[in-house]
């Protein structure tokens, strides 16, 4: 009897996964947080924006699969051991306090940072192996100075006359 290779098929749709993830997560935000305004049909093409520069970056994508990894392993478990203490202590309220949420919220938190570390090792490495480069690179000056046009210009436009 011949074994079913099932990874091969979810591989190839990985990237679409991945779009998926990136444009469900953006568009849930911006109509959560409404920092876009009201409108859905802005929401829709942010996201889709968001998720087709997402997609356009191997590391990205890369990323995007080493997150959800983890954040599916921890609701999983999670999961269980919520049940597990429900089926103990017969009251979740217990259980479900701010404090938990606040667990729940820095444990992803930190499973965000600890993917984007492993999956831009080698570009951290990069930089902090050269300090001084940091900052005489052109790319990260030409950021600095942006921002600090942007903050000129947003301070000079919202100023009290």
């Amino acid at each position: 009897m011949e074994m079913i290779d099932v990874s091969a098929g979810v591989t190839m749709f990985m990237p679409v996964f991945a779009f998926l993830l990136v444009f469900a997560v953006t568009y849930g935000l911006l109509s959560k947080t409404k920092v876009l305004g009201e409108n859905k049909f802005v929401h829709i093409l942010v996201s889709f924006a968001v998720a087709i520069i997402f997609l356009a970056s191997a590391s990205a994508i890369h990323y995007a699969k080493v997150s959800a990894g983890w954040f599916a392993a921890f609701i999983i478990s999670l999961l269980f051991i919520v049940l597990i203490v429900g089926l103990v202590r017969k009251n979740l309220e217990d259980i479900m306090t701010k404090g938990f949420a606040w667990f729940i919220v820095i444990s992803l938190i930190l499973i965000f940072i600890f993917s984007g570390a492993y999956v831009f090792r080698d570009v951290i490495n990069t930089y902090l192996s050269r300090p001084r480069a940091i900052i005489f690179d052109p790319t990260i000056f030409g950021v600095v100075i942006l921002v600090g046009v942007t903050i000129f210009a947003a301070w000079l436009m919202t100023r009290e006359k």
